[in-house]
C-alpha cells in the first residue's frame, strides 16, 4: 500500500476506448509485465465460459481478488484470447499521478472512482457498462492491495449492488452474470536468494545493524515488532506487550476509535475496512467542499486524520500469524515485499514470478434471486458472501 494524498478536488475521468490503440496498449502492458513486475508465464484457466457468455452477448462484471499491482495486466492478458477489451473501474489515484497515465488509462477502458466518496460517476458508468453488454467490467471488491496471494480479504459489497442493479435494465433475454475470479502468483525459487540483502535495507533505514545470521522469518517478525513498538509510542505513549496479533489489532482500533471521535462514527457493525473507507470519505468531502472551506489548522488536522487512518489500513494488511502459519517463501516473498512499500515507499521484483488467473463459475443475477426468493436490495449481501466464498476456494 502507497500513500497518496488528494490535494485537489476530484475530477471523474470517463473511460475513452480507443479500439485502434487496444493493440499497441497490449504490447505496453506486456512489456511492463516482462521488465517491471518480472513476470514469466501466465496461465489463464476457467475461461472458455466466460469466452461463450461474451459472444452471446451476456453483460459481465468480473470480480477478481487484488493481491498485487500486475493485476490488471494479467486479466488484459487472459481477455486477449477471446478477443475480450476488459473495461475497468480504477481508483482515483491511478489518474491523479501522471497525466500520461491518466490518458493511457481512458483510452485502455478505464475510468475513476473515488473510493471514499459518494462517486455517482463511477457507479453510472459501471452500470452503464454492464447494462450494454459490450465489454465485460472488471472491479476489484477488496478495493485495496493487501499483498495476500493465498487469503482474501474482506470485500466490498458495492460490487453486488452494481450488477443488481444493472440486471434489470439488462435486454430481454440476455444474461447478466458477475463472474469470480483468482489471481494466484508464484515466485522462482532464486527470490530467496534476494531476502537476506532486502531485510539488510530495511533494518538499515530503521539505523538498526543487520542481522543477517538470523532466519528471515524470525528477522521478518523482529523487525514487524520494532515497527509496531515505535507506533504505539508515537500513538499510546508506550509500547505494549502481549501476543502480536493482539496488539496490532489493539493499536488499529485505538487509531480508528481516536479519528471517530473527532469526526464521528460509522454505523454500528461495520468492519474495520468500512469504517476506514467512511472516515476517509467523511475527511475528504470536507476538504474539497467549495462552499466551506476549512482553515489552514484545520486542513492540517484532516491530512494529520488520514495519515492515521492509513496507517490503521496498514496494520490491516498484516493478519499477524499468516507468515508464521506457514513460511513458504512465496510468503515470505509477499511479505517483504510489503514492508518495503510501507517503510521504503517502493516495493522491488527481484526475481521471476509466474501468474495464474483463473474465472470460476458465473453468478447468474436471475437466476440468484430466483432461486434464494430475493429481490434487488436483499440479494446483495448473499451475492458477496457468494463471491468471497467461491474466490477464496479457488485461491
Amino acid at each position: 500500500m502507497n500513500i497518496f494524498r488528494p490535494q485537489k478536488p476530484y475530477e471523474f475521468r470517463p473511460p475513452k476506448f480507443q479500439p485502434i490503440l487496444a493493440p499497441l496498449l497490449q504490447k505496453l502492458s506486456e512489456r511492463l509485465m516482462r521488465e517491471k513486475f518480472k513476470i514469466r508465464n501466465i496461465t489463464v484457466e476457467g475461461d472458455g465460459e466466460l469466452g461463450r457468455l461474451a459472444a452471446d452477448g451476456a453483460s459481465l462484471l468480473i470480480a477478481p481478488n487484488h493481491a498485487d499491482h500486475p493485476d490488471p495486466h494479467i486479466l488484459l492478458y487472459a481477455g486477449k484470447k477471446h478477443g475480450l477489451h476488459f473495461h475497468f473501474m480504477a481508483a482515483r489515484e491511478g489518474f491523479e499521478k501522471h497525466q500520461v497515465s491518466a490518458f493511457m488509462l481512458q483510452r485502455m477502458g478505464c475510468f475513476s472512482v473515488d473510493r471514499e466518496g459518494a462517486d455517482l460517476s463511477a457507479v453510472r458508468t459501471a452500470m452503464q457498462i454492464v447494462q450494454e453488454g459490450k465489454y465485460p467490467l472488471v472491479i476489484f471488491p477488496e478495493g485495496e492491495i493487501y499483498h495476500h496471494h493465498e487469503k482474501l480479504d474482506d470485500l466490498n459489497a458495492g460490487v453486488a449492488t452494481i450488477v443488481l442493479r444493472a440486471s434489470g435494465k439488462v435486454r430481454s433475454g440476455k444474461r447478466c452474470c458477475v463472474v469470480p475470479a483468482a489471481i494466484r502468483y508464484r515466485y522462482d525459487e532464486e527470490v530467496e536468494s534476494t531476502f537476506s540483502e532486502r531485510m539488510d535495507v530495511l533494518e538499515t533505514r530503521i539505523h538498526w545493524k543487520p542481522r543477517p545470521e538470523l532466519p528471515v522469518v524470525d528477522r521478518i517478525y523482529r523487525f514487524g515488532r520494532g515497527m509496531l513498538a515505535l507506533k504505539e509510542e508515537e500513538f499510546l505513549g508506550h509500547a505494549q506487550t502481549g501476543n502480536l496479533v493482539e496488539r496490532i489489532a489493539d493499536l488499529q482500533e485505538s487509531l480508528v476509535s481516536m479519528i471517530e471521535d473527532r469526526r464521528g462514527a460509522a454505523a454500528a457493525g461495520l468492519s474495520v475496512p468500512e469504517r476506514i473507507r467512511w472516515l476517509r470519505g467523511r475527511i475528504r468531502g470536507k476538504l474539497i467542499d467549495r462552499e466551506s472551506r476549512p482553515s489552514q489548522d484545520e486542513e492540517k488536522q484532516m491530512y494529520d486524520d488520514l495519515d492515521t487512518i492509513f496507517l490503521a489500513a496498514q496494520l490491516y494488511s498484516y493478519p499477524g500469524q499468516y507468515l508464521r502459519d506457514e513460511p513458504s517463501f512465496n510468503r515470505i516473498a509477499e511479505t517483504i515485499l510489503k514492508l518495503e512499500e510501507d517503510v521504503l515507499e517502493k516495493g522491488t521484483y527481484p526475481a521471476p514470478m509466474d501468474a495464474n488467473v483463473r474465472f470460476g463459475k458465473p453468478i447468474d443475477v436471475a437466476e440468484f434471486m430466483k432461486e434464494h426468493g430475493l429481490d434487488v436490495k436483499s440479494a446483495v449481501n448473499p451475492i458477496t458472501r457468494c463471491l468471497s466464498e467461491r474466490i477464496q476456494e479457488m485461491l
